[in-house]
């Protein structure tokens, strides 16, 4: 791979700083064998995820761009790293911004459409099972984000409430 290429592909470094509570938490992920849309995780994942707290909205916005093409490629395929990112989207949705609360918002109606699917085929696996159940222990959150005032924000909370009640 040329050089000009791999570096397109390396995720961004926060000019910022990350604060340290999201570092650890991520770095206690051991993200070895969990895999992406586009391979294993570890290379990228964890700064993925470190990034959306940046303070740089450049850098943040890559990152949810990157984690959305990642973890669920165009709400049609989930990959295992969605499972210790979950969490991690979480804290996020719950500490961000509205911008960076949509594009998660948007990641998380992926999860709920691919594992509604899953459900309907009785096709589910270990760990996507488990994600299913972190996902309905949120149904409280979801439920106050689909008050929302932005439409956004509503309507995504909406689109995971009536995957995960199907």
């Amino acid at each position: 791979m040329d050089k000009l290429l791999h570096d397109s592909l390396r995720p961004a470094t926060c000019p910022t700083g990350i604060p340290s509570e999201i570092i650890n938490l991520v770095d206690t992920v051991d993200w070895t064998g969990f895999g992406t849309a586009y391979g294993e995780a570890e290379g990228s994942i964890p700064h993925y995820l470190k990034n959306l707290f940046c303070s740089d909205s450049n850098v943040a916005n890559e990152a949810t761009h990157q984690l959305w093409c990642s973890l669920c490629h165009q709400h049609a395929f989930i990959s295992s790293a969605a499972l210790p990112a979950y969490p991690i989207l979480i804290r996020a949705l719950i500490n961000l911004d509205e911008k960076p609360k949509i594009e998660i918002l948007d990641i998380m109606s992926g999860f709920a459409s691919c594992l509604h699917r899953g459900a309907l085929n009785k096709s589910l696996i270990e760990w996507e099972i488990k994600l299913y159940n972190l996902m309905l222990a949120d149904r409280p959150l979801f439920k106050d984000l689909a008050e929302h005032p932005d439409k956004d924000i509503n309507n995504f909370s909406q689109a995971i409430l009536s995957d995960l009640n199907a």
